[in-house]
């Protein structure tokens, strides 16, 4: 019987020889690629890529697993693409392919990187919500998710299901953060997305992980040495929440989930390979305090107790906070970005997206 994760451990660098004989071993450990990964089948690979970074900063997903993912599909006969809409590429994503890696491994493998805001988008209801979808991810006969292991400010971990939202292009993430405002709504906007966007197979980066005060520059890279695969990311994110030490329920994005009947509680989940796993002293950032809140207090104590994050003196005034803010809570000012506090919501993208580390978040009254 197919175990429902795999996951290897021991990783010690991002040799893609080894990657590629690992990542087929777990493959037949996990039931071997989805039917439909045929000769000729178009498979996007939709990749973590948050920020114009070096994969050394552990921020995205690391090209040379992408490259031994390609490799394998492409020794299927599959015709390859890889994409992801980054939430401050307004201006445009080539210096993220370049930046994270993914355009020399592109040119060398020759496949083909995908812009999903210039592809457009589909709409997409789901229980009376309508969300956009980039057009590539909707096209693709096989759509598979490259996740990578890190820390959230506002999600507290970011996997599999996070992984998701970049199918929604450009100026629609903002959007769905404006509507969702509390980190549980946001939670539930996430598996939304997860769920419309049916990713076949689920590969997972995990050797060089973040913890801290993630998914960007303040968060801490560590090297875990760990690779995963699942036919169902929920069960990915279970298992990975538990090896972080943190209750997989207390996540809310499983929580969620397994609420919906997707994904499979902890204890039914088969796994291979997570006995040899180890997230020593993994730092999750605490619980937010707006959760607790009944609806009808949230918009009173936000107001009251939310502390918007900062610029501090490392800010260049390149604005690409301020172009990224869904509620354009931010102006620059003599070459300094200046944070609203009435119009903030609190929603963390501007330290997200920051490419000089220049802003500092400042969560009151939060929990383990």
């Amino acid at each position: 019987m197919p175990f429902d994760v795999v996951l290897r451990s021991g990783f010690e660098n991002y040799d893609r020889t080894a990657l590629i004989d690992n990542l087929g071993e777990m493959i037949d450990l996990a039931g071997g690629w989805p039917e439909s990964v045929i000769p000729g089948a178009k498979v996007l690979l939709k990749v973590n890529m948050l920020s114009a970074k070096s994969p050394e900063r552990a921020i995205t997903t690391h090209p040379e697993v992408v490259a031994a993912v390609a490799v394998l599909l492409k020794r299927e006969g599959c015709e390859v693409t890889v994409g992801d809409s980054p939430g401050g590429a307004v201006k445009g994503v080539q210096r993220y392919w370049e930046n994270c890696g993914f355009e020399a491994v592109a040119d060398e493998l020759g496949i083909e990187l995908v812009n999903f805001e210039r592809a457009g988008s589909v709409e997409v209801s789901l229980d009376n919500r309508t969300y956009n979808i980039a057009k590539p991810v909707v096209d693709a006969d096989v759509l598979i998710n490259m996740c990578k292991f890190k820390t959230h400010g506002l999600c507290r971990l970011t996997n599999a299901v996070k992984n998701a939202f970049g199918a929604v292009p450009g100026l629609g993430k903002a959007i769905h953060h404006c509507n969702a405002i509390k980190p549980a709504d946001f939670a539930r906007t996430l598996v939304d997305i997860y769920t419309i966007v049916d990713f076949d197979f689920h590969v997972m980066d995990a050797i060089l992980a973040m913890d801290g005060k993630g998914p960007s520059t303040d968060g801490t890279p560590r090297w875990d040495g760990i690779l995963g695969v699942a036919r169902d990311g929920v069960c990915l994110d279970v298992i990975m929440t538990g090896l972080a030490g943190l209750d997989p329920r207390k996540l809310r994005t499983n929580r969620v989930a397994l609420e919906r009947g997707l994904g499979l509680a902890h204890e039914r989940i088969e796994t291979s390979g997570t006995e040899d796993c180890v997230l020593a002293d993994f730092r999750i950032p605490g619980e937010s305090f707006y959760n607790l809140l009944p609806s009808f207090l949230g918009s009173i104590a936000r107001y009251i107790f939310k502390k918007p994050p900062v610029a501090t003196d490392k800010c260049v005034g390149c604005a690409i906070c301020a172009n990224g803010c869904p509620v354009e809570a931010i102006t620059i000012v003599n070459g300094k970005a200046v944070m609203n506090r009435k119009k903030c919501i609190m929603c963390l993208c501007c330290h997200e997206l920051c490419p000089e580390h220049a802003v500092k978040i400042r969560i009151p009254l939060s929990r383990s």
